[in-house]
C-alpha cells in the first residue's frame, strides 16, 4: 500500500501525502438477476477490489489516473464540464459521481487528484465498475464532508450506473460494496433495502471464483434486454396481480401466471425471478444450519435456471461449471451478469488444487482460453485506510 502512496506523489508531482482508500469487489452467492425485480439477493464483499489515493487541489479540476490503464495517462476534467465523454473511458465512472453530486446540489469547491489501482479483473462479473463508483463517492463524501450514509452513496452510485453510464443494473452491487461486513454475506431486500447479515463460513469448504477470461461483447445490451423483458412481463401481470415487482409473486402461482401471460420467453424470465427468490431464502437457511449439501444443490439449481430460463450463461460459463462439478465441487453457478465473466464453486479445501488443474485442462481444451481462479475472503465495505 505504501507503493500506492508513493506512486500517487510521483504521478501528480506533489510532496503532500495523499489519503488511501479501498473499495471491495463483490461476489453474489445466489439471487442473480433479481435485484432489479425487487428480489432478495445474498452477496458478500470480497478481498480483491479497487484502491484509491486522493489529494486536494487548489483549482476546480479533477486529475484522474488509473494504473490499470496507464496508456491513457492523466485525464484532466473541469468540474464545470462533467458530461459523459466516450474518449475518457474508465474515468467516466468517476466523473459521473461528481456530475450526480453537483446535480443534487452538493457544493464541490475544489478539485482532487485521484490515483486508482485495482486488482479486480474487468468485465468479470465481480463488479469492478461498482467498486470504482462507490470508491469515488466515498472519497468525495470524505473530502467535501457531505455527511452521506453508506446507503446514500450506494444509491447515488447506482443512479450514475443507470443514467450516466447507461447500464440498467439493480442496487445489489453498489449496496454490498458500501455495506459489506467481514466474514458475512448479507441478505438484501432490494425493494426495501432491508439488510440481514449472515455469518458466511463453510468449515472445510471454500468458494472458488473461476474466471472464464472470455471477453464479453454484448453484456450491456443483453443485460438491458433482460431488464426490459422483465418490465414488459411486470406491466402485463399487474393487470391481474397486486404487485410492484416480479419477486412479489410466489412459486405456487406459476401455473396460473403461465396461462395468463401466454408468452413463452417472458414466462421463462418470470419463472427464473420467482424461483430464484425462493432459492435465495433457502440458501440463507442452509448456511445458518451449516447444511452445505443443500447450499451446493441450490447453487446448481440457480445455474440451471440462469442457463435455461434466463439464458445468460453460454458455452464458457457452462463449461467451467460442468467441469467444476465433475472435479468434486458440491455446487457451482455463474455469478454476476453472465455471458462470460465468473462462476463460483463450493469445494472441499483438500480438493481445491486438483479442481483448479482439472478445470483448467477441460476448459482450455474446449475453448482455447486459460481460466483464472481466485480464493477470496469476505470483507468489510468501502473504507479509508490512511
Amino acid at each position: 500500500m505504501k507503493n500506492y502512496l508513493e506512486a500517487y506523489k510521483t504521478m501528480f508531482n506533489v510532496k503532500e501525502e495523499g489519503k488511501l482508500y479501498y473499495s471491495p469487489g463483490r461476489v453474489n452467492l445466489i439471487g442473480e438477476h433479481i435485484d432489479y425485480n425487487g428480489g432478495l439477493v445474498f452477496p458478500s464483499a470480497i478481498s480483491i477490489g479497487t484502491y484509491g489515493v486522493a489529494g486536494k487541489r487548489s483549482d476546480c479540476f479533477l486529475m484522474l489516473y488509473s494504473d490499470n490503464y496507464p496508456h491513457e495517462g492523466i485525464i484532466m476534467v473541469d468540474l464545470n464540464q462533467l458530461q459523459f465523454d466516450k474518449s475518457h473511458g474508465w474515468a467516466n465512472y468517476a466523473k459521473g459521481i461528481f456530475h450526480e453530486m453537483k446535480n443534487r446540489g452538493y457544493d464541490i469547491p475544489f478539485g482532487i487528484n485521484l490515483y486508482i489501482k485495482g486488482n479486480l479483473p474487468t468485465a468479470s462479473g465481480l463488479s469492478s465498475s461498482a467498486s470504482l463508483e462507490v470508491l469515488v463517492a466515498f472519497i468525495a463524501n470524505d473530502f467535501y464532508q457531505f455527511g452521506l450514509s453508506r446507503t446514500d452513496m450506494a444509491i447515488l452510485a447506482q443512479h450514475v450506473e443507470n443514467n450516466y453510464m447507461g447500464m440498467h443494473c439493480g442496487i445489489m452491487d453498489q449496496l454490498i460494496i458500501a455495506e459489506g461486513i467481514k466474514n458475512h454475506a448479507i441478505l438484501m431486500n432490494t425493494a426495501t433495502l432491508e439488510m440481514t447479515p449472515s455469518k458466511a463460513t463453510f468449515d472445510d469448504y471454500q468458494l472458488v471464483i473461476m474466471n472464464t477470461n472470455y471477453k464479453r461483447k454484448t453484456t450491456d445490451s443483453k443485460y438491458n434486454e433482460r431488464v426490459r423483458e422483465c418490465q414488459e412481463a411486470l406491466n402485463i401481470l399487474k393487470n391481474k396481480y397486486d404487485i410492484d415487482y416480479l419477486c412479489d409473486l410466489k412459486p405456487y402461482q406459476l401455473n396460473e401466471i403461465e396461462t395468463f401471460l401466454n408468452h413463452h420467453i417472458l414466462f421463462k424470465r418470470v419463472r427464473h425471478a420467482v424461483t430464484e427468490q425462493q432459492r435465495t431464502l433457502d440458501a440463507m437457511d442452509a448456511m445458518k444450519n451449516a447444511d452445505l449439501l443443500t447450499f451446493g444443490k441450490l447453487l446448481d439449481e440457480s445455474h440451471q435456471s440462469l442457463k435455461n430460463d434466463y439464458e445468460v450463461t453460454g458455452l464458457h460459463l457452462d463449461t467451467l461449471v460442468d467441469a467444476a462439478k465433475q472435479s468434486g465441487a458440491i455446487g457451482a453457478r455463474v455469478t454476476g451478469a453472465g455471458f462470460g465473466g465468473c462462476a463460483i464453486a463450493l469445494v472441499k479445501n483438500d480438493f481445491i488444487s486438483r479442481l483448479e488443474h482439472e478445470v483448467q485442462v477441460t476448459y482450455y481444451t474446449k475453448t482455447g482460453i486459460m481460466p483464472e481462479f481466485y480464493l477470496v475472503e469476505f470483507t468489510d465495505g468501502v473504507k479509508k485506510i490512511i
